[in-house]
């Protein structure tokens, strides 16, 4: 378990102290050696911006830009000046380690193989409508490509502006304790995750270098260039400006900071809310409504048509161009979303495994391998049963490739995502509990408590809290072990904040820290301040939860609910169809050869009714709705995580598996329950007259 109980954690931190201590008698006893000073290499470089280059991608990573080199290799296009301007700033803006020639000539050959492979696939008879659609999709992968740098810089800047309430925060509580705006910048950068983090630590090396001969006039440029895409950050980066000039108006200032960036982000979310009524209209039409009707008039348009229409039309119509049509939908709304609140930071959490796989013991297992081997025997099985004769029986049989296809996706989802989701609602919920801790022990500290005496009051207050656990162990390593509060807190072995892996309250018990320097009193003052500031963040918080609230509950219940619920419905309907149009088309076929009927009264019954079969049986036509169901749940999926935080691997994936699972379950026992209901019956009418 990576959250330990609180026993096992109080046991763990009292070792870790006996420990501590006894290293400490040890280098005590060999205080008399004498140590020659070694010799450290000189770097050219400030400590700051040689995390920013560790941090930053030195070479091609993601398949984008490893794909950006090759072709650069391979067939280098110069883009004219203009075009190569705009996609290096796209380059730049997204963090991609890529040349504006690479990405150009990636999009161009690219595309040009696309081009002759679908005239190739043409002229060898590939058929004409997927010749069309190879035509198109050559011209879509050419502005897919092109566009992917403007894309990415779009999703980045998304992302960072997520993160714009919390640098603000971090600004602020820095500035209460030393009004130095370079300070600030330094704290928020330092505290911060992602691209704002590096923008920032870029910011500080434009100062250090030179390009800005003070902090103040970095800021005036970094304003300008927020202006458009966030205006309450660049308009809270302003009033910090404002605060750093004008003494006597500091704290004022500071409040409007805050309310600035918090109120401006309440109003983006609540327009945001508002707008995506027609989107999920759309969504709901586009990807549910639409499609149920054209499978339900499938089975009728196939008595016209039958020689025509062939099954890899349905799925290629349904489990390719409609998913790839839904996806671009998704995209394009949720590029729009307003910075609201990223999800919380995983990454101080010790035995997170990586993404892509999952942890037992002290063992990282790919993700991958596992997904697969769920899928097979469900997958097996399936096939094995596909020539049943008996209708009922063959149609569930192909439902057991269903079920192995979204269980492998479900598995994959659940085992990605679990651990490190387990990790984030605990810090979610200890940094929601923190600002009423904080508030807490400010008030006994200012009420002339000594600051043991404080921690154990604040601990006894927040019984049954998450919070709590970190109190009980700042008061074990002050009392038993002789800390100080700031040893208790940060020492590298036994220090308490180790045991909560939040950043949020690393660094503003930092802070803390540095205001008790100064006197108890003002870091009790501080920690009032502070825990204000959070309430703020929190009450914002959550009332965008409650405008998004709405939405996601209606997406999260047509994603489990009404979408599988629709699609067994729509099962039953076309395989009852099926059944009746393939015993009347054998039935029409004896009575055309008992009557020797003219070619002209035969006419309108070819080849349907002559031959007696359809060109897709019952089992197929489930599994091309069924794949569709599967994308449908992981599509949505993808939009209600969106809506909320923007992009967020782990909490699309945890989406997906709970999704995937509830609807499954939800379409087998709608195709049960409604075939039960009118199968029998439709066959019991069937049988009386010959069918």
């Amino acid at each position: 378990m990576i959250f330990k109980s609180k026993k096992k954690k109080i046991e763990e931190a009292k070792k870790m102290a006996e420990k501590v201590e006894r290293e400490q008698i040890k280098k005590a006893l060999k205080v008399s050696q004498i140590q020659m000073p070694k010799k450290e290499r000189f770097i050219p470089y400030t400590k700051e911006y040689r995390t920013l280059l560790e941090e930053l991608k030195q070479e091609p990573k993601t398949l984008y830009e490893k794909a950006c080199m090759v072709a650069e290799k391979i067939f280098p296009i110069h883009p004219d000046r203009n075009t190569a301007i705009k996609i290096e700033d796209s380059l730049k803006a997204g963090y991609i380690n890529a040349t504006p020639k690479g990405a150009f000539s990636l999009a161009f050959i690219t595309t040009l193989i696309t081009l002759v492979g679908a005239i190739i696939f043409i002229v060898l008879g590939g058929g004409l409508v997927f010749g069309i659609f190879g035509l198109t999709m050559v011209f879509v992968l050419f502005w897919y490509l092109y566009n992917y740098p403007h894309t990415k810089a779009k999703s980045v800047g998304i992302q960072m502006s997520g993160d714009s309430v919390l640098a603000i925060l971090y600004m602020v509580i820095y500035m209460r304790q030393s009004p130095n705006l370079e300070g600030a910048i330094k704290f928020a950068s330092q505290n911060l995750e992602g691209p704002l983090s590096w923008d920032l630590k870029k910011l500080l090396w434009d100062i250090e270098t030179g390009k800005y001969s003070s902090a103040d006039h970095a800021l005036t440029d970094y304003v300008f260039k927020w202006k458009e895409k966030n205006k309450e950050f660049a308009e809270a980066l302003n009033l910090l400006r404002g605060s750093a000039v004008e003494p006597s108006r500091r704290i004022a200032l500071y409040e409007e900071t805050i309310e600035v960036i918090l109120n401006g982000t309440r109003e983006r979310a609540r327009h945001y809310a508002a707008g995506l009524r027609m989107p999920m209209t759309l969504i709901y039409a586009l990807g549910i409504l639409l499609p149920v009707m054209g499978l339900v008039l499938f089975p009728i348009i196939l008595i016209f048509i039958a020689d025509v229409v062939k099954p890899s039309f349905v799925f290629f119509g349904y489990d390719i161009l409609l998913p790839i049509t839904i996806f671009f939908i998704v995209s394009h709304i949720l590029s729009s979303k307003p910075p609201t609140f990223s999800p919380p930071d995983i990454s101080r959490a010790k035995g997170v495994p990586p993404m892509g796989k999952f942890r037992i013991g002290n063992k990282s297992i790919p993700v991958l391998p596992i997904s697969f081997i769920v899928a097979l025997p469900f997958i097996f099985l399936g096939i094995l049963g596909l020539t049943n004769p008996n209708v009922y029986f063959s149609v569930n049989f192909s439902i057991l490739i269903i079920i192995g296809i979204a269980f492998s996706v479900a598995a994959y989802a659940f085992l990605d995502s679990y651990q490190k989701m387990r990790v984030r609602n605990d810090i979610e919920k200890i940094e929601d509990e923190f600002s009423v801790a904080l508030f807490q022990l400010g008030n006994v500290i200012s009420g002339g408590s000594p600051i043991e005496v404080a921690i154990d009051k604040t601990r006894e207050n927040l019984k049954e809290t998450k919070i709590a656990e970190m109190f009980e162990i700042i008061s074990l390593n002050m009392k038993k072990f002789g800390c100080t509060f700031e040893q208790a807190l940060f020492d590298k072995k036994i220090g308490a904040i180790w045991y909560f892996p939040s950043k949020l309250i690393y660094s503003i018990m930092q802070t803390i820290i540095q205001s008790a320097r100064k006197s108890v009193k003002t870091a009790a003052g501080s920690m009032v301040v502070i825990s204000r500031y959070l309430k703020g963040v929190h009450d914002v918080k959550e009332e965008i939860d409650e405008l998004l609230g709405e939405t996601t509950a209606s997406m999260r219940f047509l994603a489990m609910i009404l979408a599988p619920l629709i699609s067994g419905i729509t099962l039953t309907l076309a395989v009852v169809i099926l059944q009746i149009l393939t015993r009347l088309g054998a039935a029409m076929e004896t009575i055309t050869q008992a009557s020797s009927a003219s070619a002209a009264q035969t006419l309108f019954l070819i080849p349907w009714a002559m031959g007696g079969t359809l060109p897709i049986t019952p089992p197929l036509f489930q599994i091309i709705v069924g794949i569709y169901m599967v994308e449908t749940g992981v599509l949505l999926s993808i939009f209600l995580n969106g809506v909320k935080y923007g992009e967020d691997p782990v909490g699309v994936r945890y989406n997906i598996w709970t999704i995937l699972l509830f609807g499954v379950v939800i379409y087998i026992i709608s195709w049960v329950v409604t075939y039960t209901m009118f199968g029998g019956a439709i066959q019991s009418l069937l049988e009386p007259v010959g069918l």
